[in-house]
C-alpha cells in the first residue's frame, strides 16, 4: 500500500484486498456507534472497473478515517453515502470529501447529487442541515425474517433469469412503473448487466412479459431492486409469485439475508412484503444537493 502522508485526501479509482479491509472495518465502527446500517457495501467498491472515480478517501496518519463512494449508476443524479470515524467528526472532514466529489461529478455533467441518510443516524443528519441538502423522500430497508409462502395460486406465472436479448422487456416494465425514459432505463440496464453480482428476472404469463426485478449480490446480503409488475397486472398475485419464486431460488444456495427498499408511502408495497415475511429494519431519506447552483 502507498505510503500516506499526515492528512491525505484521495481519490479511489480501484481497490486493493488491504483497501477493502481498511473500508469494512471503517463501515463496521461507524454502524456500531449510532447502531445504523449504512448504504454501503464493500463488494459495490470491489466491482469498481476503474474507469472514472467514485471513491473519496481521508486518511490521517496512515489510517482511513473517512470515506464518501458515489452510486456509479446515474448521469444527471448520482446518489451517494459516506462516513468519518466518531473521534475523528467536527474537524470538516466530510465536508472536504463532500467538495472533492461535487468536482468529480460537475466535470462528469453530473447535475444533483443525491445523499442517502439514515433518519436515526444523528451525525448524518447534523450534516444535511449543515450543508443544505433538501429532503426528497424516504425509503424502508426491509429485511426477510420469517418466510411465508401463500401455495397454490389461480394464475401461474414463471421467473427466469434474464439476457441482454431481454432487456427491451425489462426497460419497458420498469420505465413505465417508476415514471423513466425508456431508452436511458436500458442503457443503465445493459451496464448493470456486466456486473457479475447483479441478476436481472424476467415474470412471464406464458409468452408475456408481465413484470421484473433485479437481484443485486453484497457481502452479506442480496437485495431485490426495480421489482415491478406491468399495471395492467397487478392485483392477481404475480407480484407475490415473482418475490416468492426469487427467494425460493436464493435460499437453495445462499445463506445470505434477502433485503429490498420500499418508499414509506407505498402501503401497498409494505402491505405485500410484510406478507411474505419482511419486516422493517432502517430508513433512509434522499436529500438532494443541486450542483447547478
Amino acid at each position: 500500500m502507498m505510503n500516506r502522508v499526515r492528512a491525505d485526501l484521495v481519490k479511489q479509482r480501484t481497490w486493493s484486498e488491504d483497501e477493502l479491509s481498511e473500508a469494512r472495518r471503517l463501515l463496521e465502527v461507524c454502524n456500531a456507534y449510532e447502531g445504523l446500517s449504512l448504504k454501503l457495501d464493500v463488494w459495490m467498491l470491489r466491482s469498481r472497473k476503474g474507469k472514472e472515480v467514485n471513491d473519496f478517501l481521508y486518511y490521517e496518519d496512515g489510517k482511513l478515517v473517512g470515506l464518501l463512494a458515489l452510486d456509479e449508476y446515474g448521469a444527471e443524479d448520482k446518489e451517494f453515502t459516506g462516513m468519518v470515524l466518531p473521534e475523528y467528526r467536527r474537524r470538516g472532514i466530510f465536508s472536504r470529501l463532500l467538495a472533492a466529489a461535487k468536482e468529480e461529478a460537475k466535470a462528469r455533467g453530473t447535475e444533483r447529487l443525491i445523499l442517502i441518510c439514515e433518519r436515526f443516524s444523528r451525525s448524518g443528519q447534523a450534516f444535511v442541515e449543515a450543508c443544505g441538502a433538501v429532503y426528497d423522500f424516504s425509503e424502508h430497508k426491509m429485511v426477510l425474517a420469517d418466510f411465508k409462502e401463500r401455495g397454490e395460486y389461480k394464475e401461474s406465472i414463471s421467473l427466469r433469469k434474464a439476457e441482454p436479448d431481454d432487456v427491451e422487456d425489462l426497460a419497458v416494465i420498469t420505465a413505465t412503473s417508476f415514471g423513466h425514459s425508456v431508452e436511458g432505463t436500458k442503457r443503465n440496464i445493459l451496464r448493470n448487466m456486466e456486473n457479475p453480482h447483479v441478476r436481472y428476472y424476467l415474470g412471464k404469463r406464458g409468452e408475456e412479459a408481465v413484470g421484473c426485478l433485479n437481484l443485486d449480490e453484497g457481502e452479506r446480503e442480496f437485495g431485490i431492486y426495480a421489482f415491478a409488475v406491468l399495471l395492467p397486472y397487478r392485483g392477481r398475485g404475480f407480484g407475490r409469485q415473482m418475490l416468492e419464486l426469487v427467494i425460493k431460488e436464493v435460499r437453495a444456495v445462499s445463506e445470505k439475508g434477502i433485503a429490498l427498499e420500499v418508499e414509506t408511502m407505498n402501503e401497498t408495497a409494505i402491505g405485500l412484503y410484510r406478507s411474505c415475511g419482511f419486516k422493517e429494519t432502517t430508513t433512509y431519506g434522499y436529500y438532494t444537493i443541486d450542483l447547478l447552483k
